[in-house]
């Protein structure tokens, strides 16, 4: 058996604190519930709660916060052999609410948390190249040295022959301006082989409302795959091969927090046990793994919170056997 996670996901952990009352602003609520958070943690878990093996490695501090991290992606079975306590930065924090209008009013606490601390060297590049794909986070581009740290440790996998994705999850509030973020996030996509994003990012970054056409252009910056979530419609998928979409699924009193970490959690656990690389993949295999992936971001959406709401390998067998269809 191979010792490796299929799977590792490398940036931030991150501490939520959800408003328990909904509909109101962060400024009105009163109490918050503490939950393991951070793109990178929840596709970890998701994938080990689809019954993958999975990694995450990344700073965070050597404080309450950071161990409750680790405690939480550990109760997952999550490889966290790979996180580095920083005594000298917090952990990030994130405190969210959700509004009347069903709007997430959010914000991150920390100026300068453990997890833009990241240097290649905290990362064991000859444990995380054994998994088949590695997927880096967009927070690492945020600040250095991690910006720096990102693209070090990009080029050893890519050179190393794993496979590298990337998911912008683009957070503009957080970066010093929009035109720094697109200038950085495009030279992060040359050194991707799949990337998933959602159709408002495909249009911020390539200019083109059109979800053809821009994962067209953003295929000729590099990678070999790329899915666009298109919310309660589904996904587009393009390779140099092929392309198509694939309906969602409708969810009633949708909870949006963590759909997209379930939906990414599912495509690269489905892809890290595919034969092959991505570029051979049929029409009919992307569908059907774009498909899955949509069910998963679907149950995620179905319950409240990330971690707690991503499917397990059953409840997804569940749910599309049930014969649900998708969206037209």
């Amino acid at each position: 058996m191979n010792p490796f996670p299929e799977v590792t996901c490398i940036g931030e952990a991150i501490v939520d604190f959800v408003a328990m009352r909904k509909g109101t602003t962060l400024s009105e609520t009163g109490g918050f519930l503490k939950l393991a958070g951070g793109a990178p943690a929840n596709v970890a878990v998701g994938i080990a709660k689809l019954g993958g093996r999975s990694a995450f490695a990344g700073r965070v501090g050597d404080d309450s916060f950071g161990r409750f991290l680790c405690s939480e992606l550990n109760r997952y079975r999550v490889d966290t052999s790979g996180v580095r306590f920083d005594r000298e930065h917090k952990t990030r924090l994130a405190f969210v609410s959700f509004t009347k209008s069903g709007e997430r009013d959010f914000e991150f606490w920390e100026k300068s948390p453990a997890d833009e601390q990241l240097r290649p060297e905290d990362v064991d590049g000859a444990r995380v190249s054994g998994s088949k794909i590695v997927a880096l986070s967009s927070f690492l581009l945020l600040r250095e040295p991690a910006r720096d740290s990102f693209f070090a440790i990009a080029r050893k996998l890519r050179h190393r022959g794993t496979l590298v994705a990337f998911d912008p999850n683009l957070r503009l509030s957080l970066w010093k301006s929009r035109g720094e973020a697109k200038r950085v996030v495009m030279r992060a996509l040359r050194f991707s082989q799949i990337l998933r994003m959602n159709d408002e990012e495909a249009a911020f970054l390539t200019g083109e409302p059109n979800v053809g056409r821009a994962a067209g252009l953003l295929m000729s910056m590099g990678p070999s795959l790329v899915v666009v979530t298109l919310g309660k419609a589904g996904c587009y998928f393009r390779t140099k091969a092929h392309a198509g979409r694939v309906p969602g699924f409708g969810v009633k009193n949708p909870d949006t927090t963590g759909c997209g970490d379930g939906f990414y959690a599912s495509l690269l656990f489905s892809l890290s046990r595919t034969e092959g690389e991505t570029t051979t993949l049929s029409a009919s295999e992307l569908a059907s793994i774009c498909r899955t992936a949509n069910a998963a971001g679907a149950l995620t959406a179905s319950h409240r919170g990330a971690i707690p709401a991503l499917p397990t390998a059953a409840m997804l067998k569940r749910f599309l056997a049930s014969g649900k269809r998708g969206n037209a």
